[in-house]
């Protein structure tokens, strides 16, 4: 049989919708590792411990804030896959120069701008899955 326990503590932190307070909740369910997350008494929003919404309430406050928040988080700049696809590209034009005949300084300059990209990406990868 599976059993859930739900256990409250206080935060510390009141809620920016409604000012309602938000308590720590933790639900065990057996055999399952234990799930945490806050979550405001009042409204019913709820964050994970990172701070990222993870169930908006149900007042018209909380559906306002997330708007405004949605807004805020709008990315400015070159999407990176956008970026590497550009770099294999420009990567792959050169090595085409350099098989024609052509810039034959750009055969030294090839595998350079190749491991940079590689290890740019690794780089790159670690910081989005947090290895770093």
């Amino acid at each position: 049989m599976i059993k859930t326990e739900t256990t409250w503590n206080d935060s510390g932190y009141d809620c920016d919708h409604c000012g309602g307070q938000i308590l720590k909740r933790t639900d065990v369910e057996t055999g399952q590792p234990a799930r945490v997350c806050y979550q405001c008494q009042a409204c019913g929003c709820q964050w994970q411990l990172s701070g990222d919404v993870m169930r908006i309430g149900n007042l018209n406050s909380c559906r306002r804030a997330q708007r405004v928040r949605a807004k805020s988080q709008v990315q400015t700049g070159i999407d990176p896959i956008k970026l590497r696809l550009i770099v294999v590209g420009t990567v792959l034009f050169l090595g085409a120069m350099v098989l024609v005949g052509g810039l034959t300084a750009i055969r030294f300059l090839v595998p350079i701008g190749l491991a940079a990209f590689v290890f740019w990406t690794i780089y790159q990868m670690g910081k989005e899955r947090m290895w770093w």
